[in-house]
């Protein structure tokens, strides 16, 4: 669970250069002296491996992240980039690709951040009453209503909660406004999933969309970890009621001319009326028909 501690995006980012240089591979001595040398460290480099998780913390998270997403390998040469690294994408790139994979698809490396997430999705506008809320009092809430405050192995904590904010917007979850509160908006996040979404034919009508996404991205509405997230509120899909995150990840998709929504008057489809009404005319109801992908990207 590399969240819980010090790793942060920019600092994944730095390693997986350093290792992109160093294609043999580097020892974790190495690794530590290049990106925290000891004279930063304040102490000397000839204590035992156990030791070094005290030392290094922000180095040893930052390999243990990229060792559990995949994105490096460990072996009597050292610590280098996986095989299935690409070189020809850009490292942030490559970060997203297996984050999508192995964090907001299934919960086996990080078991809290998508479950979390989808949590604060499913909050709709009831998210603003909790804006004042500290780091405790988010985990209390999300013990209490997603696993009614039964104990949990490694359990959810105030911890844990301020590590996946050091995630969400770098994972084009969302953004943060200017009182530094969470504003859940998946654009990024379905943006990258659309091909994988549309991979047979460009047009789907609104309730196949939805049942791909659901399977594409699990973590948002309709999807595995979604509704595990919001069965304490009796979340149903048949109601067919897009989350605000996700309606206003919709009608922005549609006005950057990556998607385009046909939401003609009295249409049966998914409703996406809690965002902000759009200025584009051809939007002329809340629930969508079809939803067309223009490849713009």
């Amino acid at each position: 669970m590399f969240t819980h501690g010090p790793a942060t995006p920019v600092r994944l980012e730095v390693l997986l250069n350093v290792l992109e240089e160093y294609s043999s591979g580097l020892e974790r001595n190495v690794i530590y002296e290049m990106l925290q040398p000891t004279s930063l460290s304040g102490s000397g480099s000839t204590e035992t491996n156990n030791s070094q998780t005290t030392k290094y913390p922000k180095i040893t998270d930052t390999i243990s992240a990229a060792l559990q997403l995949g994105l490096a390998a460990e072996s009597s040469n050292g610590i280098k980039l996986n095989k299935d690294y690409d070189k020809k994408k850009s490292t942030k790139k490559n970060i997203l690709m297996a984050t999508d994979k192995m964090v907001l698809s299934k919960r086996n490396v990080e078991p809290y951040l998508a479950l979390f997430y989808s949590y604060y999705l499913g909050l709709n506008t009831d998210v603003y009453e909790c804006m004042g809320f500290n780091s405790e009092k988010w985990a209390y809430e999300f013990n209490n209503k997603v696993f009614n405050n039964q104990p949990q192995p490694n359990p959810f904590n105030s911890t844990k909660y301020t590590g996946l904010n050091r995630w969400f917007s770098y994972l084009g979850l969302g953004w943060y406004d200017s009182d530094e509160n969470f504003q859940a908006n998946p654009y990024e996040r379905l943006l990258r999933s659309l091909s994988d979404i549309f991979v047979e034919k460009n047009i789907l009508s609104g309730d196949d969309f939805m049942k791909k996404l659901a399977v594409v991205c699990p973590e948002l509405d309709g999807g595995g970890l979604f509704i595990k997230a919001n069965k304490y509120r009796n979340y149903k899909v048949a109601e067919k009621q897009c989350t605000l995150g996700l309606s206003h990840a919709l009608v922005d998709l549609h006005e950057d001319g990556f998607i385009n929504l046909e939401c003609p008057v009295d249409s049966l489809g998914w409703n996406i009326g809690l965002a902000a009404p759009s200025q584009d005319e051809s939007i002329e109801d809340d629930r969508i028909t079809n939803i067309k992908y223009l490849r713009k990207e």
